[in-house]
């Protein structure tokens, strides 16, 4: 089978929708997800292509899974990375190739524009942080803290 990765479009929202809540109830020690949230990123990817993009993974017409890219510049690293903020790929798709493809897929389209790539990923979810080392991927010293806005509602 041949797998091609294209660019969200509104035909895939609702399945999109789907698999973002599968990623967070498999891997739950992050921030919850809402439906308003999922709605601002794809606003956002939509408005402002060179904030990121979601990418569908396309398996001769079956959705097999996504990433969101987003874009930002670092002064620590001299140039451009490429967050890969999510990545998902269903339970019965899995250890098929399909993220070493992404990645392949990411690094060909990307490696004039970009120094690098970056992702987290949860402590506790080992076989992704084994994939993502065997990928070439090497962990930062840096521990990420965030302090979110509070907004009157």
């Amino acid at each position: 089978m041949i797998i091609r990765f294209r660019t969200f479009s509104q035909d895939d929202d609702l399945e999109v929708r789907e698999m973002i809540f599968a990623l967070y109830r498999e891997d739950s020690e992050g921030e919850p997800i809402t439906n308003e949230k999922i709605s601002r990123t794809l606003s956002v990817l939509e408005e402002n292509s060179q904030r990121g993009e979601l990418i569908i993974f396309d398996m001769e017409g079956t959705v097999v899974g996504y990433s969101i890219l987003i874009y930002y510049w670092s002064n620590e690293f001299g140039g451009d990375l490429l967050t890969i903020d999510e990545l998902y790929v269903k339970p019965e798709w899995r250890s098929n190739g399909i993220s070493t493809a992404f990645f392949n897929h990411i690094v060909n389209k990307y490696k004039e524009t970009v120094v690098g790539f970056k992702l987290e990923v949860t402590p506790s979810n080992s076989r992704a942080m084994q994939h993502y080392q065997n990928l070439g991927f090497t962990a930062i010293m840096n521990k990420g803290f965030v302090k979110l806005v509070e907004r009157d509602s």
